[in-house]
């Protein structure tokens, strides 16, 4: 899986590390403010991408930040297609969003991206899904990659 290690012997432990896999974003840079993802293969052309909310990533009412979400949406829609072997870390750069906010979501619990792969060209990728937190849905998305060739 390239850059994305199955958890062992990290410290992590617990109901969320069922079938995932992690991806530790360090660093200086903007991805660095991230930390863990989790991200788990949940069938054909579909993943489940996972991060810890928390008081750092809420708005003033509470709710997690839209700011953030938008964020971390970016991130799941490379992570989620890395982790079923349809693209190489760094592979793609975000062409466009279209984005739903549905309900505000819990910065006190996970927040699960699915995000679903719905089409593809030589250059393109084209995925829909939603996050979710319990079952609720919290944002809905299209998002359109385009693939990045091999660097020389």
């Amino acid at each position: 899986m390239g850059d994305i290690d199955r958890p062992s012997g990290s410290g992590y432990a617990g109901p969320d590390a069922d079938g995932f896999y992690a991806k530790d974003f360090e660093g200086p840079g903007f991805s660095g403010t991230f930390g863990r993802i989790l991200c788990r293969p949940e069938g054909e052309g579909i993943a489940r991408v996972r991060i810890a909310t928390g008081p750092e990533r809420a708005n003033p009412h509470g709710a997690v930040h839209g700011g953030f979400l938008l964020a971390f949406l970016d991130q799941a829609v490379f992570v989620g297609p890395v982790s079923i072997g349809r693209l190489p870390m760094n592979g793609a750069v975000t062409l466009n969003f279209a984005t739903q906010f549905v309900a505000p979501g819990r910065a006190d619990m996970p927040l699960d991206c699915v995000v679903e792969i719905v089409g593809e060209t030589g250059k393109l990728l084209f995925l829909r899904g939603q996050m979710e937190q319990e079952g609720k849905v919290v944002l809905s998305y299209q998002a359109t990659l385009r693939k990045l060739g091999p660097r020389t």
